[in-house]
């Protein structure tokens, strides 16, 4: 396995270093930026020096594979966090080069690691449906925030973006996983503070989630290879979508007037908007099932798609209009008993779609 480091001016390799021979499954970046941290199949954990290239530190004690691993924010307290699948997690100390503490309370894999402004407050999240609130110092457990799914990400949002959701202290804590849908949580009662509503018929689960503190945004990572930022300020609104893999593309067609965004049917339930310009997506849920077919209406601003769900569903398009009404699903046809594998908008601008 290798380690790669990218210059993210030049988006180019910088350098390169072997890594061990087992599976990295998580890294961590320290506030210097001058260690990193893999965590490995085999359990083991490893600190490296990013500009140097080789191995720090080697440590070992877990009993299963890594699942998380967190620096602690401050620069003098030289400590790393590591979690493992069994729900163990272990502190470690860089400059005596040893654990200095094992926490146990999870029961499965420890998905996500993370502090407080503060740094004394350390959150923990995982598979076994529960959020853990630690007080570092002391590396007690303070309390345990159940969730009720299994949670892939979680993290603490800064005390000027958590105000928005009248929080009682400001600290609020970001969840997300099998539900697909992101979660707050009030830090010091475990209330539940906010729940995202789900998109209309979507299945994806968030396998991850990352808190973006200088755009204000969180950034969800789907199981179908979507990327979807979500306003904080806005009450977690869509503000964007990066589409990673688009399968294979059943149709297309241009929108508008000016042929500057195209509407495409992939091997999902889901209509997607590209811009041609800079390849910005508007992904559309209405559909339960695979997308067959489209077409589009002679004045570009209606399509109409055809689905395996045995649907026709009828879109408005307005892509001057703001994120998250650019496309609006206004009808759906009912009636058929099975795929519809075809359809066809009349070009009138009074007739009727067939």
């Amino acid at each position: 396995m290798q380690l790669v480091v990218w210059d993210l001016r030049t988006f180019k390799i910088e350098r390169t270093f072997k890594a061990r021979d087992s599976h990295i499954l998580a890294m961590d970046i320290d506030a210097t930026s001058t260690l990193v941290a893999t965590g490995l199949a085999d359990g083991t954990v490893n600190v490296w020096d990013i500009d140097r290239g080789y191995c720090t530190h080697n440590f070992k004690g877990h009993g299963a594979m890594i699942t998380s691993v967190r620096f602690h924010p401050s620069t003098e307290n030289l400590c790393l966090v590591s979690a493992s699948g069994d729900g163990d997690i272990r502190v470690w100390d860089l400059k005596q080069r040893k654990c200095t503490s094992v926490l146990k309370s999870h029961v499965s894999a420890v998905r996500a690691i993370d502090f407080d402004e503060s740094s004394e407050i350390m959150v923990t999240a995982g598979r076994d449906s529960v959020i853990n609130v630690w007080n570092w110092t002391r590396k007690s457990l303070i309390r345990t925030i159940p969730v009720y799914e299994s949670i892939e990400a979680a993290g603490v949002l800064r005390i000027d973006a958590a105000a928005v959701f009248n929080s009682q202290k400001g600290r609020v804590v970001y969840s997300g996983g099998e539900k697909g849908i992101v979660r707050l949580w009030d830090l010091d009662s475990g209330e539940e503070l906010f729940t995202q509503a789900k998109d209309r018929n979507a299945k994806h689960t968030f396998v991850d989630v990352m808190y973006l503190p200088q755009s204000g945004n969180l950034c969800a990572v789907t199981n179908d290879q979507n990327l979807l930022f979500y306003s904080v300020e806005a009450q977690l609104k869509r503000v964007r979508q990066i589409v990673g893999y688009n399968e294979e593309i059943i149709d297309l067609a241009y929108i508008g007037n000016e042929h500057k965004h195209l509407a495409v049917a992939t091997n999902t339930e889901q209509l997607r908007i590209y811009n041609t310009d800079n390849l910005n997506c508007e992904l559309a849920y209405g559909h339960k099932d695979i997308i067959l077919t489209l077409d589009v209406h002679s004045s570009g601003a209606i399509v109409a798609t055809g689905s395996k769900d045995n649907t026709v569903c009828i879109w408005a398009i307005n892509m001057k209009a703001p994120v998250n009404h650019r496309v609006t699903c206004v009808a759906v046809a009912v009636g058929h008993t099975k795929a519809v594998g075809a359809v066809a908008m009349a070009q009138g601008s009074d007739a009727l779609f067939m």
